[in-house]
């Protein structure tokens, strides 16, 4: 009786108090491009949820200002390209990627009708996002390659706008071409435009993207950096084998509603541009180092990069 009557008074104790409450946590994304839907995905498809986070999701236009506001502990997780991280880092931050949503250069560079060699863009200009974010920094580096001086050969325009408002101004005449993600380009394309180039046919397949932290952080809560990458991971999962409930999620945060567009996109794009391999690449850390002129044995490039809870989650089976 004593038993029953004990374990009564513990489950209205339990109601009473209710479930754990969810863990709140701010984390940021940088663009309205579907390389940034696994953080979407693992938002709206109640991943987070799932492993006791609650996420207040907030758009900050620009990775270099993300991750500032990650140093400044306004946002304690978010995703940021791996050339940011680099440079952060050897400016004296403590940022590192802890899993990939993206290991190949998802930018295209779109132009004006008249112009359909990159050569035509010598005196003309070209718009990209924020100055030092990796649509700057990758620009740069394919006009190199195309025998154009950046700055020049060709002005490289900071536009402090999201890639619809590069592509209104293209549409208005205001600048010669643009630098944008698909599906984006697959509306330029509709709309007349030219894709000039594509940036994973010059750039090497390592250029990333993905969930990234201060040690600082994983070091006060590394339980919710785990829980951070375990959602991550699902939602990577998800967005590779759930063509409808991906589209509609990339639909509601890009306002994009042509349906043929959206599956053009899930269907030639985003099953090639999301990693199928979350795991930060080494090697991919040693190129960057290489394009900010770092002397060999400076720094390591495991510096860059903390993979302890993907390799705890791949050892429990996880993925």
């Amino acid at each position: 009786m004593v038993t029953k009557l004990f374990s009564l008074c513990f489950f209205f104790l339990l109601l009473a108090h209710g479930p754990a409450s969810a863990e709140k946590i701010k984390m940021s994304f940088s663009a309205l491009t579907g390389s940034q839907s696994p953080m979407w995905i693992a938002k709206e498809q109640g991943f987070f949820k799932k492993h006791g986070l609650d996420v207040d999701l907030v758009y900050i236009v620009s990775t270099r200002v993300g991750a500032q506001a990650m140093l400044a502990g306004e946002v304690k997780a978010g995703l940021v390209d791996l050339g940011n991280i680099v440079r952060v880092n050897l400016a004296g931050g403590d940022l590192v990627l802890v899993a990939v949503t993206r290991n190949k250069p998802n930018f295209f560079l779109v132009s004006l009708k008249e112009i359909t060699d990159i050569q035509q863009l010598r005196g003309k200009r070209v718009g990209i996002g924020q100055l030092g974010g990796p649509p700057d920094y990758t620009s740069r580096m394919v006009l190199e390659k195309n025998g154009l001086k950046p700055d020049r050969d060709v002005r490289i325009v900071q536009m402090l706008v999201g890639q619809g408002g590069r592509l209104a101004a293209l549409q208005a005449g205001a600048i010669e071409a643009i630098v944008i993600n698909p599906p984006l380009t697959l509306v330029a394309k509709k709309l007349g435009f030219n894709l000039l180039l594509d940036y994973s046919d010059v750039l090497p397949p390592f250029v990333v993207t993905g969930l990234a932290t201060t040690r600082k952080y994983i070091e006060e809560n590394p339980k919710a950096v785990e829980n951070s990458v375990r959602a991550i991971v699902d939602a990577t999962n998800y967005i590779l084998s759930n063509e409808d409930g991906t589209t509609k999620v990339i639909s509601r945060y890009m306002k994009l509603t042509d349906q043929t567009i959206l599956k053009d996109y899930y269907r030639q794009v985003a099953l090639k541009e999301i990693s199928k391999s979350v795991f930060p690449d080494v090697e991919a850390v040693k190129f960057f180092l290489a394009q900010e002129r770092v002397p060999p044995g400076k720094v390591k490039p495991e510096d860059f990069i903390d993979t302890r809870f993907l390799d705890r989650l791949k050892k429990e089976g996880y993925f």
